[in-house]
């Protein structure tokens, strides 16, 4: 066991050309993380939603899903 490891198993549907693309995004985000930590840290960036606030989905989860709480 490595501790901090992540596994990842694609499907044999899965191109090459995929999985070269997923390959390249890892490298890109490894190569941001040795240049600006704090990046990665405060990633996301881009989404709807920044970091999620775990503790407060264990303590309150939302388990039903409505058009009102899916829109932002």
């Amino acid at each position: 066991m490595v501790r901090g490891a992540l596994m990842i198993e694609p499907t044999e549907t899965e191109t090459k050309q995929t999985i070269d693309a997923f390959c390249d995004s890892l490298l890109a985000i490894l190569a941001e993380a040795r240049e600006n930590r704090e990046l990665l840290k405060t990633a996301p960036h881009l989404t709807r939603l920044g970091r999620l606030d775990e503790a407060r989905a264990a303590r309150k989860p939302r388990l039903r899903w409505s058009k009102e709480s899916g829109e932002a």
